[in-house]
């Protein structure tokens, strides 16, 4: 019974996002996606969370399923929420208090032989059990904005001010909207349910999602090496080279070279104010 009141939560939130967003470009994040038949991917989402956590999660993944190129099997796992070490072939979502450190969120991708191999988001506590984020707008944008990096996605706008655009792959001061901020940014909305059908339209006659079914034999000439077991760590030394940076100008994409074929992607959301050298 919980999971379908959220999805129809999630449906509702998705037709009202349709009235407000305009048309925005596409928004692939350099083109990253898993492997898969071109029709639909099994990807499980495992959770290493704390209560605090469960309802904007739960509700991000119940929001990314909407899409028809997606199949999110979820569950709770036992690792170590501070080290949130990837799980091959799936998705791995954390929270724990990683420090003051600047950021909120946290979306790593692996990839192996060009296809993402393994995610995983990072929520930082530091910050949400501060006044100004645990709200359950904040939670809400940041879990499902980080998630939907794991996807292969990235913003459809990376303005701060008003107004939003109505979805959670949308930067802003001001989750929840009203006045001028307009519409709430704590879904997906339909352009990026559009991006991930464009993403995922192709066969590449395999699937890295280890959840999936066997989609064909692995790509021949091209085997993707055992990917890396360790997690990305919590400050822009361990992250790699800043590739992007967002509309104030802070890095928030870093690629980390972990040998031939391999790489780690992490999409960095700061905190108001913040960014890698501290307060802004």
């Amino acid at each position: 019974m919980e999971i379908n009141r959220i999805r129809v939560a999630a449906m509702a939130a998705v037709a009202a996002a349709a009235i407000a967003a305009p048309a925005i470009a596409g928004h692939s994040w350099g083109g990253y996606h898993w492997a898969g038949n071109g029709t639909n991917i099994t990807l499980k989402i495992n959770k290493a969370i704390t209560s605090q956590w469960t309802s904007a999660v739960n509700t991000a993944i119940a929001d990314w399923e909407v899409s028809n190129e997606l199949t999110l099997p979820y569950g709770d796992v036992s690792v170590s929420r501070k080290r949130c070490n990837p799980i091959s072939g799936q998705i791995l979502v954390c929270n724990d208090s990683y420090g003051q450190r600047g950021w909120l969120g946290l979306a790593s991708i692996w990839l192996s032989s060009g296809h993402i191999s393994q995610g995983t988001t990072k929520l930082n506590d530091s910050y949400f059990n501060t006044a100004t984020y645990n709200t359950p707008a904040w939670r809400a944008m940041v879990a499902c904005q980080e998630i939907g990096h794991d996807f292969g996605l990235d913003h459809q706008d990376e303005g701060f001010g008003p107004p939003n655009l109505g979805t959670c792959m949308d930067y802003t001061n001001d989750p929840d909207g009203g006045g001028a901020y307009g519409p709430s940014n704590e879904h997906p909305n339909t352009h990026d349910y559009d991006m991930l059908n464009t993403i995922y339209s192709h066969n590449d006659g395999f699937t890295t999602a280890k959840a999936s079914t066997n989609f064909g034999v692995r790509e021949v000439g091209r085997p993707a090496a055992p990917p890396s077991s360790a997690g990305i760590g919590d400050s822009p030394s361990e992250w790699g080279r800043a590739i992007h940076s967002d509309g104030l100008g802070r890095p928030d994409v870093y690629v980390k070279d972990l040998g031939p074929g391999q790489k780690v992607i992490t999409h960095v959301f700061w905190a108001l104010g913040e960014g890698p050298n501290g307060r802004l």
